[in-house]
């Protein structure tokens, strides 16, 4: 039995079309009920999925040219709660996604309902868990395998209060100066107005309008929006972003948001970066204008990272501290604590 998208629920930035829906967001998920002693998956782009079977890992796949990856059911007969989850990070490409599909004598149930908790991130390497099943001083050649965004603190917190979300996050880019300054043209503002920005540099250089592809921000309004970005501004060779350029970005980006979605709630992260620790500092004065200006709608959170992972960032542990940590705030800025 096949099904496009009727019984599927999505979660994260999904761009969809007659005949796939596709997307580039690290931890992109789709979800549904079964009962099936088999899944069927067509896929099309480079990444790597994990699928679950009643919040139980079971399979782990890699995709590129167009193809179906069979997955087999471990949990017996019934109904079960599956999820299809993107682990890689497409920056930049996409995956298209062209079918999910029972075994012939399998059946679909009624989709998940959508949570009534929503919540994004919007970040950078240290957000989509790049390198995080990975050590520090293995090959750089291994991120794609050793990237795992279902392992990230963004997820752990997303599924932990079983909330609809979205990973919007680039490895290598920041607010206003990119890392080493790469592709300086495509910082996180710019990649972050598109549904599919993995994909949105190559659609605009075959022709392609930008309005054909920029994001609805009114199809998902979230009540918590967790920004963890500037890493890339101040790291990697000279010279960094100016602090007043950064600052003005950032208020103009938390404005931005509050047009989209009037009531969100703001939490600013930061972490120590090298080499002259300038994030920190910045940040914080971002935060302390904005309440001088009468902003009640934000707090701001310092993380310590144990950056043992590939190329120098968290590692799966570390995730897991930063979800704890970060967890308490969270819920108190949605309201989630008592519910």
């Amino acid at each position: 039995m096949d099904q496009f998208s009727k019984n599927l629920l999505f979660s994260g930035r999904w761009e969809h079309g007659k005949e796939y829906s596709r997307t580039s967001a690290p931890a992109a998920m789709v979800q549904f009920k079964a009962a099936a002693k088999s899944l069927e998956f067509e896929l099309e782009g480079e990444a790597r999925f994990r699928v679950d079977e009643d919040g139980k890992e079971i399979a782990v796949f890699t995709t590129n040219a167009r193809n179906v990856y069979k997955v087999k059911t471990t949990a017996g007969a019934g109904s079960h709660l599956y999820r299809l989850i993107k682990i890689s990070e497409s920056n930049p490409g996409g995956v298209h996604l062209y079918r999910v599909a029972t075994d012939k004598s399998g059946k679909f149930e009624e989709p998940p309902k959508p949570s009534n908790r929503r919540i994004e991130f919007i970040g950078d390497s240290f957000t989509v868990g790049f390198g995080d099943e990975g050590q520090n001083g293995q090959d750089e050649s291994l991120v794609f395998e050793k990237t795992n965004a279902s392992k990230s603190f963004a997820f752990l917190i997303a599924d932990g209060y079983k909330a609809d979300f979205q990973v919007n996050a680039f490895s290598g880019r920041g607010l206003v100066r990119n890392y080493d300054n790469i592709v300086p043209e495509w910082p996180i503002p710019r990649l972050y107005d598109f549904t599919v920005p993995g994909e949105a540099p190559g659609d605009l250089a075959n022709g392609v309008s930008e309005q054909s592809i920029r994001y609805d921000f009114n199809s998902f309004h979230p009540q918590v929006i967790v920004l963890f970005i500037g890493i890339n501004d101040f790291q990697g060779n000279p010279p960094y972003a100016k602090h007043d350029a950064f600052k003005k970005a950032y208020a103009e980006l938390l404005d931005k948001l509050r047009k989209a979605h009037p009531g969100v709630k703001f939490l600013l992260l930061s972490t120590k970066v090298w080499p002259n620790d300038d994030l920190t500092p910045t940040v914080k004065a971002v935060y302390d204008a904005q309440k001088a200006a009468g902003k009640s709608d934000l707090e701001f959170m310092t993380l310590t990272t144990a950056n043992v992972g590939l190329l120098g960032h968290p590692d799966i542990h570390s995730h897991e501290d930063m979800a704890k940590a970060v967890r308490p705030l969270i819920g108190r800025l949605g309201r989630w604590l008592s519910r």
